[in-house]
């Protein structure tokens, strides 16, 4: 079989490879759905994938919705390449103030199933898993940009549920000093539509928030909405801003580096006089990007288990 190296990036918002995106809401159904569209079929039963209905779980090790929405995103990427077997060395992340605590239940995790026969959209997939390679989410994102950055600089991993800060001195990823806020888009959406409900009973769907998050407007919303959105938006960054500064970021003098899904909201909510050493990345795919160049270097000097 073709072997093949594949990052993949189960968030808690949104699942993502090197080329794909698509939510990590799971559903399972105790007969086969009518509509083969996202779905998986395991000897568990039938998942359909990609729902927006997402519950936010403690560990994403508790169930197997992360093993399917895995399957899914290989599925994904063979798929695009006309395939149907493969042998993988798959890339996975956690946050880097997780490794400690998350590294080695997450390769138990994946262990148990190194060889995985399922279907999806009705197509048979045979996958052996050669490696499992756990990676601290942000720090691989960047390690093929780091040498670019200030010798004193920050990154900031804008995810779904929580924004994971990684302080860079020497172009030096500081571990010890990391930090994970509860502060994500989520939040943030929930946050909106608490304000929407107050002012108009009503709510914003997430898709169109989304869309206000990712180019800064709207056309499906009234005007008095995306006022509202647009607004709740910029307090959201002064917000991020001002955890910064409490945790003793000097705005003035420190690179900002901001990636994630959640970075988009930065490039179009930021004002950029008033913070002139910020700078995005947003490209959705990075912390996969990163997965499997990490790997392609691991294969090279024979560092892969």
């Amino acid at each position: 079989m073709s072997e093949l190296i594949i990052g993949v990036d189960v968030g808690f918002g949104n699942t993502k490879t090197s080329h794909k995106v698509f939510s990590s809401g799971v559903i399972k159904h105790s007969t086969k759905p009518p509509i083969s569209s996202m779905v998986v079929e395991t000897n568990e039963g039938f998942y359909s994938v990609g729902n927006p209905k997402i519950t936010i779980q403690e560990s994403k090790m508790n169930n197997e919705d992360m093993l399917v929405l895995t399957e899914a995103a290989i599925a994904e990427e063979l798929k695009m390449q006309g395939m149907t077997q493969a042998d993988i060395h798959l890339g996975v992340g956690v946050p880097l103030t997780r490794m400690g605590a998350e590294k080695e239940p997450m390769l138990d995790y994946y262990k148990r199933n190194r060889k995985l026969v399922f279907k999806y959209e009705d197509v048979t997939y045979s996958i052996n898993l050669l490696s499992i390679n756990v990676y601290p989410q942000g720090y691989a994102g960047i390690v093929n940009y780091i040498n670019k950055f200030s010798r004193l600089a920050v990154v900031i991993d804008i995810g779904s549920w929580t924004i994971d800060i990684m302080p860079i001195r020497e172009r030096k990823a500081d571990a010890g000093n990391c930090k994970s806020l509860s502060l994500g888009t989520i939040t943030c959406m929930h946050k909106i539509n608490e304000h929407l409900r107050e002012q108009f009973n009503g709510e914003a769907d997430e898709i169109l928030l989304k869309d206000v998050m990712i180019t800064g407007s709207s056309v499906d919303l009234p005007p008095k909405y995306l006022t509202v959105i647009q607004n709740d938006l910029k307090t959201y960054v002064e917000d991020i801003m001002g955890q910064l500064r409490a945790l003793q970021f000097n705005l003035d003098t420190t690179q900002l580096i901001f990636i994630g899904g959640g970075s988009t909201i930065i490039k179009n909510f930021l004002d950029a006089e008033k913070y002139p050493k910020a700078t995005v990345i947003d490209d959705v795919h990075i912390n996969v990007k990163g997965y499997e160049d990490l790997i392609r270097y691991q294969i090279r000097n024979g560092g892969l288990k």
